[in-house]
């Protein structure tokens, strides 16, 4: 566990919630950077993808309908097959907000967020 000073007016902040809310402070200051740490995940990876839109055109002619894992305009890794793709970038790169996407010839301008738990389909 880690111990912080705040500075008076967050600490008198943080006092009055608890209290209005009856939620201690350790549970409503967790809670506030789980939330705080989400948003920023969200605007890491809405960054990588424009970044990888940016570049699609570039990357098309290399990776050709092929599925890459993006980051910091570079190509991680790729493959045919996404889901070996995604179990090998989530053992590699674990949280980090890479983009997990196909190279098409046009690019696709909506996708869908995968769970970072990826289970085995039992057949």
């Amino acid at each position: 566990m880690t111990t912080i000073t705040l500075p008076p007016d967050l600490d008198k902040v943080i006092k009055r919630e608890s209290e209005q809310s009856g939620e201690s402070i350790e549970l409503l200051v967790s809670e506030w950077l789980r939330q705080h740490l989400a948003t920023l995940r969200r605007q890491r990876l809405a960054e990588q993808t424009r970044r990888f839109w940016n570049k699609h055109a570039e990357l098309y002619v290399q990776y050709a309908n092929k599925f890459v894992v993006f980051y910091d305009d570079k190509i991680l890794d790729h493959d045919s097959d996404v889901r070996q793709l995604a179990l090998r970038a989530q053992k590699k790169y674990g949280d980090l907000p890479i983009v997990i996407a196909q190279v098409t010839e046009k690019p696709i301008r909506s996708y869908k967020s995968i769970s970072t738990h990826l289970h085995k389909v039992q057949p």
